[in-house]
């Protein structure tokens, strides 16, 4: 709960002062749910979606006390959402902590990741703007729907670019636009002004969980994410993707293998030192910066230079991170 923040210049102070609000949420009288609330808050992350959520809001002036309600809706259905993933993985593990399934039950899980979305609802009605509860449930759908869709693909032994897409569009980048969008919307930007934002989130989406996907095939203690681990629960991500496709060899049976979540450490290291030695990295890297300089070129250009070059930095912090 005491990581430091990543700087951004235009917004340390109200950054800070997220924090402390958020932190605050996370109270209950109930022994056993205060238990739950301060295990799941001791995980939290670097805040990107609440700091892209500042910046958005900061284009358009001082930030406002709905901003910070915006803020935290957002991130509490997002920890909510992971909860109940870990749940559906069956993962031990979330940033380098075991998961809250793992470290008490399925049940107590399960019921957590429900309170922590219903924070979230009553945060976004203490925006004022219904519509923030509209993004909301839009954002709550298509975050189910990707994982639906992620879990039915492993019936299939064919490895899909255009369904990896199509799940981290619904999975990922949704919550970066939604994010981006909420702050647009709640300070009435133009129609155009809140075409841009949402484009920049959606783009800083997919890098970001571009970028997730290339850990899973590095041994490292600070990424915070088991090595092998999307392999391990059936997942077959971009850098695989690509590389296996690429390679004219016939990989059924392995691909078999890990959708059914019966591959052994060998089969897994196997396609884990194809994957890096054919390229499939470099390629998902690569992918990584073409969305990369989307996301800038959709900024708009009213945007002064101070405030642009932070926008520059979150998604060169979303790149270049390390866990």
């Amino acid at each position: 709960m005491n990581k430091k923040p990543v700087i951004f210049p235009s917004i340390n102070v109200e950054l800070e002062e997220f924090r402390s609000r958020y932190f605050a949420l996370y109270k209950s009288s109930n022994p056993l749910l205060q238990r739950l609330l301060s295990y799941v808050l001791k995980g939290n992350g670097k805040m990107m979606r609440p700091i892209l959520i500042l910046l958005t809001a900061k284009y358009f002036g001082p930030i406002q006390e709905k901003i910070y309600h915006v803020s935290s809706a957002l991130e509490l259905l997002h920890t909510g959402s992971l909860v109940h993933d870990d749940v559906v993985d069956n993962s031990s593990e979330r940033r380098g902590n075991l998961s809250v399934n793992e470290a008490f039950s399925n049940k107590q899980a399960v019921l957590l990741g429900d309170y922590i979305v219903a924070m979230s609802l009553e945060e976004a009605l203490k925006s004022g703007n219904i519509q923030i509860v509209q993004i909301l449930s839009m954002l709550a759908m298509k975050l189910s729907e990707g994982e639906i869709i992620q879990l039915n693909s492993r019936k299939d032994n064919a490895l899909s670019e255009e369904l990896y897409f199509d799940i981290i569009k619904k999975k990922t980048a949704s919550l970066f636009s939604s994010c981006s969008r909420s702050a647009a919307l709640v300070c009435n930007a133009t129609a155009q002004e809140l075409d841009a934002f949402e484009q920049f989130g959606f783009f800083s989406g997919i890098c970001f969980q571009i970028k997730d996907d290339i850990f899973d095939y590095f041994k490292s203690k600070e990424i915070g994410k088991p090595f092998g681990n999307d392999l391990r629960e059936g997942k077959f991500t971009l850098p695989a993707i690509y590389a296996l496709n690429k390679s004219g060899q016939d990989w059924e049976s392995r691909i078999a293998a890990v959708k059914s979540c019966v591959a052994t450490d060998n089969e897994i290291g196997e396609i884990i030192d194809f994957t890096v030695a054919h390229g499939g990295v470099s390629y998902a890297e690569q992918k990584m910066r073409e969305y990369r300089n989307k996301a800038i070129n959709s900024l708009p250009l009213s945007m002064d230079k101070g405030l642009r070059d932070c926008f520059e930095t979150y998604i060169d912090v979303i790149i270049g991170r390390s866990k």
